[in-house]
């Protein structure tokens, strides 16, 4: 599938959705790698790889959050937000864009099978 601009009205269901699905296993598990753009420090890696625990949208607060096995990622006063599913209707990355033009790019992956013994 291809990356599409979710509208501000959807980002609660969309989100609330696939959280749904992906604590319910109708998803395979995910791992998440959390990177911050913006022009004052550039590129970053805020989190390497580690299990993905949900994403959410809050309207009340409007924040972001994307929950990690060992971090808790918030974004505040989201303005745009981009998704690239799979064809499975699994995320492949959300960018999250902030009022003031910071990038938060969220990246999913299937993690890797571990070898039989």
């Amino acid at each position: 599938m291809a990356v599409r601009k979710l509208e501000k009205s959807e980002w609660e269901s969309f989100f609330n959705e696939f959280d749904k699905k992906y604590r319910e296993g109708q998803l395979p598990a995910k791992e998440v790698q959390i990177e911050i753009v913006n022009e004052e420090i550039g590129d970053q890696v805020e989190t390497w790889w580690q299990p993905l625990i949900g994403l959410a949208y809050d309207p009340k607060r409007n924040d972001f959050e994307v929950a990690a096995e060992r971090h808790d990622h918030l974004i505040h006063n989201p303005v745009e937000i981009y998704v690239d599913e799979d064809v499975d209707g699994s995320i492949k990355t959300v960018e999250v864009i902030q009022e003031d033009g910071t990038k938060h790019i969220i990246k999913l992956k299937t993690p890797e099978a571990l070898p039989e013994k």
